[in-house]
C-alpha cells in the first residue's frame, strides 16, 4: 500500500498524462504551438505532482508518528508539525536539495541514498548524484518556459540537431523517472519511520 502522498501524486500525474496524450494526436506543423503548450503543460504538471508529493509526505509523517497518548512527545510533534506548516506555503522548488532539507528538518530521513537504480532514458542510473542532477534540470526546464526563457539543452531534451526540446517520448521518461524517485522514497520512508518510532511500517 502506498502511501497518501504517492496518491495524490498519481492525481496530478494522471493530468499530465492526458495533456500529452492530446499533444501527441497533434500532426498538422500548423498547430505546432498549440502542441508546445500542451507539451509544457504536461510537465508543468508533473512537476506540480512531484512538489505535492513531496509536502503531503511530509506532512503525512506527522499523522502517522503520533503518539496521543504520549503527552511530552506530543507536545514536541505538534509543535513542530505547526512549524512545517507555515514553512510549506513558502516551500515552491522541490529540487533536490531543498527535498532533503525539509525531509532532514522535519522527518531526520535523508532521501538521498534512496535514489538509486533509476532507469532513465534507456540507462539505470545508480548514483544518487546523478539522479539529483536529473531532477535539478527537470525543474529548470519547468523553471524557464514558466518564466518566458527558452529551454536549456541538457543530456535528454535534445534533438538530432542538438537543439533542446520537449515531445512525448520525453516526457514519457521525466513521468517514469519521478514516479520510481516517489516509489523508493515512499518505500524508505516508510522503513525509516518504522524503525524510528517503533511502530509497523505505516504503508
Amino acid at each position: 500500500m502506498p502511501s497518501a502522498a504517492k496518491g495524490k501524486f498519481a492525481i496530478i500525474m494522471a493530468r499530465a498524462d492526458l495533456l500529452c496524450s492530446h499533444a501527441g494526436q497533434i500532426r498538422k506543423k500548423s498547430d505546432s504551438p498549440t502542441k508546445v503548450v500542451l507539451l509544457h503543460a504536461a510537465l508543468a504538471n508533473q512537476v506540480a505532482a512531484w512538489d505535492t508529493y513531496i509536502k503531503s509526505l511530509s506532512s503525512e509523517y506527522f499523522q502517522v508518528s503520533a503518539s496521543p497518548t504520549d503527552i511530552r512527545f506530543s507536545a514536541v510533534h505538534e509543535l513542530l508539525k505547526n512549524q512545517l506548516e507555515i514553512e510549506l506555503k513558502k516551500f515552491n522548488t522541490p529540487n533536490s536539495n531543498n527535498c532533503r532539507n525539509l525531509l532532514m528538518k522535519y522527518a531526520d530521513f535523508d532521501p538521498w541514498p534512496t535514489w538509486l537504480n533509476i532507469k532513465f532514458n534507456g540507462l539505470t542510473i545508480t548514483a544518487s548524484l546523478n539522479v539529483r542532477n536529473i531532477l535539478d534540470e527537470i525543474l529548470k526546464v519547468r523553471h524557464s518556459f514558466a518564466h518566458g526563457f527558452s529551454i536549456p539543452a541538457t543530456s535528454w531534451n535534445t534533438d538530432p540537431s542538438g537543439s533542446p526540446t520537449l515531445n512525448c517520448k520525453i516526457l514519457g521518461e521525466t513521468r517514469g523517472f519521478l514516479t520510481q524517485l516517489c516509489r523508493k522514497m515512499d518505500y524508505g520512508l516508510s522503513s525509516h519511520i518504522a524503525i524510528q518510532h517503533g511502530i509497523l511500517k505505516p504503508w
